[in-house]
Parts: C-alpha cells; sequence; structure tokens
C-alpha cells in the first residue's frame, strides 16, 4: 500500500499562510516555487519516517506529533500507521515551536476525529499505532 499523506484544515491554512507571506514578502514567482517546496516536503514524510523510525521526536517534547524541516517550515504530523501520516499544522521555524504544538494538540482533535473516524490517542504507545478507516479515505484532503 502506497503511503498516505493527509492534511488537516489547520495545517492547510497554515500551508495558504506561507504562500500568501511569501508571495508578500517576495514574489508570486517565489511563492509558487516555495508552494511547490511545501508540497514535495509534505510527499517526503513517509521516506524521512522510514529512514529515521524512533518512537518519539525529540523536538515535539511530550506529545504525537513529529516534526518535519521543510525549507523554513516544519509539519507538524501524527504517524497513524507506517503507511499513514497525518499534517497537522505548518509552522515558521522561528515559533515557539512547543507553545505552538500545545496550542495545536487543542485546535486538531476534532479535525482529527472527522478524518480518522475515531480519537487522536493523547500518549506515546501501543495506542499510538492506529488505522485509519473509510472516514480518513471520504475526509481527507490529499497534498498534491
Amino acid at each position: 500500500m502506497a503511503p498516505r499523506v493527509l492534511i488537516l484544515p489547520t495545517a492547510l491554512d497554515n500551508y495558504r499562510l506561507a504562500v500568501r507571506e511569501t508571495a508578500r514578502k517576495w514574489s508570486t514567482e517565489q511563492a509558487k516555487a516555495y508552494s511547490r517546496l511545501l508540497r514535495a516536503g509534505f510527499e517526503g514524510i513517509p521516506e524521512a519516517y522510514a529512514r529515521v523510525r524512533i518512537k518519539k521526536d525529540e523536538r515535539a517534547g511530550n506529545s504525537l506529533f513529529r516534526l518535519h524541516k521543510i525549507e523554513h517550515h516544519y509539519a507538524v504530523y501524527i504517524v497513524v500507521d507506517d503507511s499513514t501520516f497525518v499534517i497537522a499544522a505548518v509552522l515558521h521555524e522561528r515559533m515557539d515551536i512547543p507553545a505552538q504544538l500545545r496550542t495545536i494538540e487543542r485546535l486538531t482533535d476534532r479535525e482529527y476525529d472527522a478524518l480518522m473516524g475515531h480519537p487522536r490517542p493523547k500518549s506515546l504507545g501501543r495506542s499510538a499505532a492506529i488505522t485509519g478507516g473509510a472516514a480518513a479515505d471520504r475526509a481527507a484532503s490529499r497534498v498534491r
């Protein structure tokens, strides 16, 4: 089964903001190029995860989130299983990442439940290896 990279509405809003800010600060062409880099980075999450395979991302503290660096942003994501990854947010590198992660945890709970059909696990452990179902397929916004 090919890996699935799903994106929550909050992350999609963050992505769009990053592209808009790039256009405002630099140019439309630069924004288009940055948009392509971010999308390619999102699609690279499964490969990066497969290379590292550690249970916990120290940069994310005690949360279930993992961070994937893409240029000047981090894709904050949840590993559902070895082939399903849910991007919860896209954060600029200059942000206070731990504080942002705490906020994202609260904001994305309902989004995750709607996407996957069940609540997001709250701790690292066996429950972290959950699988998505038909709800994930219906509600998912694929990154392409």
